[in-house]
């Protein structure tokens, strides 16, 4: 039996390497023994290794059930690809993509890897690869977000949704195709731009709309990013002036208000004795010009 295991089979190589040596010097020294009774005048061989004793065969055995001599170098790939896609911690996205699997099977196989995974030999650059496909999940689920939560100030945003444009409206696109493509969007998916353009070619309200019609899933991506852009920011300012309201409710519960500007701010800073004495102040200057 010769050891030959890849890295992602994530098999204890050095243990199983000792206990295979321990196995094969115990072999050797027993072939020894067996030519030697086959000869005449030759000195019998010094005791050589001892054979494997029941709780090494044990645990040589649990050692290659631990291990994944099943998976190939193509389901190794195929694993990493998956979670480029679904992330690491979709284990039910990730099973869908691995044939021959089962989920069960790729569980115990992604917790292998996650506690495991430097023992591999370019696992900088794999980790790296999953770690850019998982920002660009985190960002996705970002982006619908919100979308939804611009849909969700309108009663029916398929006819009254508007975007702020502010100096980003453009010329060529038109407010009813950006507010189906941000309903549609949240609809199929960001990222889904076949369907979507699928979605502008069968629409009634399009039929006549060459333009919109004849642009590529890249166009439409790059508009439906601007159109995003222009939401988080949109978002972000409603939820300034949310914290505001809630801060001034706050304020007019305790019973404390913002201090005015002018006179009657500078009275309420002065103390009781100073106005006594501003007052005192103005009525000896009438006395005063009267006489």
């Amino acid at each position: 039996m010769v050891i030959m295991k890849h890295d992602f089979q994530f098999f204890n190589i050095q243990r199983l390497t000792e206990l295979y040596e321990k196995e094969v010097r115990h072999l050797m020294q027993a072939h020894q023994k067996n030519q030697v009774k086959e000869t005449i005048d030759v000195d019998e061989p010094e005791e050589g290794g001892d054979p494997l004793t029941a709780e090494e065969v044990e645990e040589k055995e649990r050692l290659l059930e631990e291990g994944f001599s099943t998976w190939s170098r193509r389901d190794f790939n195929t694993f990493l690809r998956a979670c480029e896609k679904y992330g690491r911690n979709d284990i039910k996205s990730i099973a869908t993509e691995m044939e021959g699997k089962t989920e069960e099977e790729v569980e115990r196989y992604a917790k292998a890897f996650k506690e495991r995974y430097k023992e591999l030999n370019d696992y900088d650059r794999i980790i790296k690869n999953i770690e850019r496909g998982e920002a660009r999940i985190s960002r996705k689920d970002e982006i619908m977000k919100a979308i939804g939560k611009k849909l969700d100030r309108y009663k029916n945003p398929w006819l009254e949704l508007k975007v702020q444009y502010g100096q980003n409206k453009g010329k060529l696109y038109n407010e009813d195709c950006d507010r189906f493509m941000i309903c549609m969007v949240h609809k199929l998916g960001y990222g889904n731009w076949d369907e979507l353009k699928a979605a502008f070619r069968t629409s009634p309200l399009f039929r006549f709309d060459w333009f919109v019609k004849s642009r590529t899933t890249q166009e439409l991506a790059r508009r439906c990013d601007t159109l995003i852009r222009l939401i988080e920011k949109e978002n972000q300012e409603f939820d300034e002036r949310e914290r505001q309201a809630r801060k001034e409710k706050k304020l007019a519960k305790s019973g404390t208000t913002p201090l005015k500007r002018g006179a009657s701010g500078r009275q309420a800073m002065e103390g009781p004795s100073s106005l006594k004495k501003r007052k005192q102040l103005s009525m000896d200057d009438f006395v005063s010009s009267a006489r």
